[in-house]
């Protein structure tokens, strides 16, 4: 993924406010007295805040339409770049500065217009990477393929679903280099490996039992998997059952093919693979494989990409971790009354496929949910329904493409 793109022009507003001293008898606390910041538009779906603080700053937060986005020491850097805008949308910041004291040196505003989105929405992962590869036209089915969706996906038709809700679906946060820097706490898996991550404050788990969050961070381009994940505001500290990192502009699962190795997911798959972001449905196209969660998953058994499994039984007419599929592509989508947003998934499906990359209690496709955002995207996309149905996909015209033990 390309993260060094130039500020955007058009569209952008810029907005440089210096901070003036309250005037009036009636003003008694003491007030800021200095400080600069400007807001400029680096993207279709990002902001760069540039500030000047006052010598005495210790504390900096930086808040988006009121809302808190971080915390971070006042000489961590003098940038922010705020991730996961809406395009044409005009949003308000406000940067705060605190003395060791906890009084207030500084409060200034800012705001911006996110222009009109250019080209695709960056994808995850190289473009080598598996998530990144269309199916060939001659990809062949699996001798066992009639017999797996016979039992593994038409049986789960009535309870499948794209994953939109902030409960199982996952989220994202986007890290800069000013955000703390976390010794992530384990309890469970693979906690022996010390795990040290860049985490905005904002970030929350998911509300499921799982607490799935992934955390990305542009400058390194690396990827924060994280299981179970809890916030401490008491401690200031973050725990979870596992946490693992990635490149995020790499190979797309947590090691090299053949290779055995700890992960979230319990293919052993990056945790952001597959993911559906809303922009995807808005520009009308996703780019990339898509990763479900199935409830029949198959023992003892890896399929290329994956690189772990979790469970499962002993059926060979069971998914297998790694397994991809697809929908028929002389299936007519267009001929079909479903919705757009339905009919991009379909599409997806029968370009690029699905990866079986987790278990879980219905035939899941996982998407971003809106936790993180501080707004509700996926009705700006058309979307307008929390985790709609997917029953409408013709599952029975599935077919699992040849299976590689890895």
């Amino acid at each position: 993924m390309n993260w060094s793109s130039k500020p955007a022009r058009a569209a952008a507003v810029v907005v440089s406010v210096a901070l003036t001293m309250a005037l009036g008898p009636q003003v008694h606390a003491a007030v800021p007295t200095g400080g600069s910041l400007t807001v400029q538009a680096q993207s279709s779906a990002s902001a760069m805040l540039r500030f000047t603080l006052p010598g005495s700053a210790v504390t900096v937060q930086v808040l988006r339409e009121g809302r808190l986005l971080d915390v971070f020491p006042a000489g961590a850097g003098s940038s922010y770049t705020d991730y996961l805008l809406w395009p044409r949308t005009t949003y308000h910041y406000e940067l705060k500065a605190f003395n060791a004291g906890g009084g207030s040196v500084a409060d200034l505003t800012g705001a911006v217009t996110i222009p009109a989105r250019t080209g695709w929405f960056p994808r995850l992962y190289a473009p080598s990477s598996f998530w990144n590869q269309p199916i060939s036209p001659s990809a062949a089915a699996d001798p066992n393929s009639k017999a797996i969706v016979a039992k593994s996906l038409t049986p789960y038709a009535s309870i499948s679903n794209l994953i939109t809700d902030n409960k199982w679906g996952i989220t994202v946060a986007y890290a800069n280099p000013v955000s703390k820097l976390y010794s992530v706490g384990c309890i469970k898996y693979d906690c022996n490996m010390p795990v040290s991550f860049h985490i905005p404050r904002y970030a929350t788990a998911n509300s499921g039992q799982d607490g799935k969050l992934v955390i990305l961070d542009p400058t390194t381009n690396m990827e924060l998997d994280m299981g179970v994940a809890k916030y401490d505001p008491a401690s200031d500290t973050w725990s979870t059952n596992s946490r693992y990192t990635a490149e995020s502009n790499g190979w797309g699962a947590m090691c090299a093919p053949y290779q055995r190795c700890g992960a979230v997911l319990g293919s052993g798959l990056d945790q952001m693979g597959g993911v559906i972001r809303p922009e995807e449905i808005a520009q009308g196209n996703i780019r990339h494989a898509l990763v479900l969660a199935v409830p029949y998953t198959r023992a003892n058994f890896i399929a290329c990409p994956a690189v772990k499994t979790a469970g499962g039984v002993v059926d060979p007419r069971a998914l297998p971790f790694g397994a991809r599929i697809q929908l028929n592509p002389a299936f007519n989508v267009g001929a079909t009354n479903w919705p757009r947003w339905e009919k991009i998934v379909a599409r997806a499906f029968q370009q690029y496929g699905g990866y079986v990359g987790d278990i879980g209690g219905s035939l899941a496709v996982r998407a971003e949910p809106s936790l993180n955002r501080g707004y509700e995207p996926w009705s700006r996309a058309g979307v307008t329904q929390l985790s709609p149905s997917l029953r409408n996909l013709p599952w029975s015209r599935f077919k699992v493409l040849k299976l590689q033990s890895c």
